[in-house]
């Protein structure tokens, strides 16, 4: 079986405007990030994201090859990689299997999170989260694309080390995932304004007041409700 190893992989840079880097590093984690803006849809970049035997590099495989790769989109569905090998009448059969993320959030078009931690670090007790996230691009047209990869935990490696490493794998994969695409012309985005993966789930903050049902701002006010009135059903 040949193994994963992470701190051989080299990483060339895409022709298209993107943003990779070690956003953030401690004693007990780190976050790596990779942006770019393609000519595609939402749905087609979604449809290649989904289908990692086409863009994985086998390389990066437990056993040598991508062919049984696959993406479950869809909550507690797996990214995983099945060992197969043919026989002696030429069929090809199941002999094992692993586990490299579990997905727990799935909105096609717009947002990929898995959890797992990737090659090496599969043995230390370390969580790994991998967003990724697209939007339609709000100048140039196409599609604004992520990952972003947040590990913590206790781990035998250094930080030092192991970030830039898991930097250049991950940063190779999307840069594989990406190639089919023609890269905008557009600034390569700053990490300081990186928060796709958040801005995609268009969910409303918890401070907005509805338009017509604010409670006033003096509580005192009140008066009490009438004692005789029923008790307001939970919603």
């Amino acid at each position: 079986m040949k193994h994963l190893v992470i701190t051989a992989a080299i990483y060339a840079a895409t022709a298209s405007p993107a943003f990779a880097d070690v956003k953030a590093a401690s004693g007990t984690g780190f976050n790596v990030i990779h942006i770019a803006t393609v000519q595609a849809t939402p749905d087609e970049i979604w449809t290649r994201l989904v289908a990692p035997k086409d863009y994985w590099n086998k390389s990066h495989s437990w056993s040598g090859s991508t062919a049984g790769f696959y993406i479950d989109a869809q909550a507690n569905g797996c990214f995983c990689e099945l060992f197969q090998e043919t026989d002696a009448n030429g069929k090809v059969k199941t002999v094992g299997s692993v586990e490299h993320m579990r997905v727990i959030f799935a909105q096609p078009g717009k947002v990929l999170r898995m959890q797992g931690a990737l090659g090496p670090l599969q043995s230390e007790a370390v969580i790994g989260t991998l967003t990724v996230a697209m939007e339609t691009a709000k100048q140039g047209g196409g599609t604004r694309v992520s990952f972003s990869y947040v590990v913590g935990g206790y781990m035998r490696y250094k930080v030092a080390e192991i970030a830039p490493a898991v930097d250049k794998v991950l940063g190779e994969q999307f840069k594989n995932m990406l190639l089919p695409f023609v890269p905008t012309a557009d600034e390569p985005p700053k990490v300081d304004g990186f928060n796709l993966d958040i801005d995609t789930l268009d969910i409303a903050p918890a401070t907005e007041a509805a338009d017509t049902n604010e409670a006033p701002a003096d509580a005192e006010t009140q008066d009490d409700p009438p004692a005789d009135l029923p008790a307001a059903e939970p919603i």
